[in-house]
């Protein structure tokens, strides 16, 4: 493993407990700034930070990153293809019901 130095004040050091303390927030904003950035992915920070994955979303939330990367684009694609088949399902079991005496149609509980 590498080692890396950096100069931190002395005013920034006394804002942890210790300096280990420091030290391992220093680490956790560069791996997680990497995620952010796209550099790296979330498994890879675990790693590199010695955590499990189920424990890493906790830790991502303090930094403001997503545990999923879902954009607003995505969400409205998605929502308009669910609508797309939601119209499709109440066609084809309008359509099953005039056909047959007995075709199970979906519930809408909304």
């Amino acid at each position: 493993m590498g080692k890396l130095t950096i100069d931190i004040s002395d005013e920034l050091i006394k804002l942890f407990p210790s300096k280990k303390e420091a030290r391992s927030e220093a680490k956790q904003a560069i791996v997680f700034d990497l995620v952010r950035r796209g550099k790296i992915s979330k498994g890879k920070a675990a790693e590199l930070l010695g955590i499990s994955l189920w424990d890493l979303p906790e830790l991502l939330a303090q930094y403001d990153i997503p545990w999923f990367d879902y954009s607003p684009d995505d969400l409205k694609h998605d929502l308009d293809t669910l609508k797309e088949l939601e119209n499709k399902g109440k066609k084809s079991c309008r359509k099953r019901r005039s056909e047959s005496s007995w075709a199970p149609c979906p519930v809408n509980n909304g």
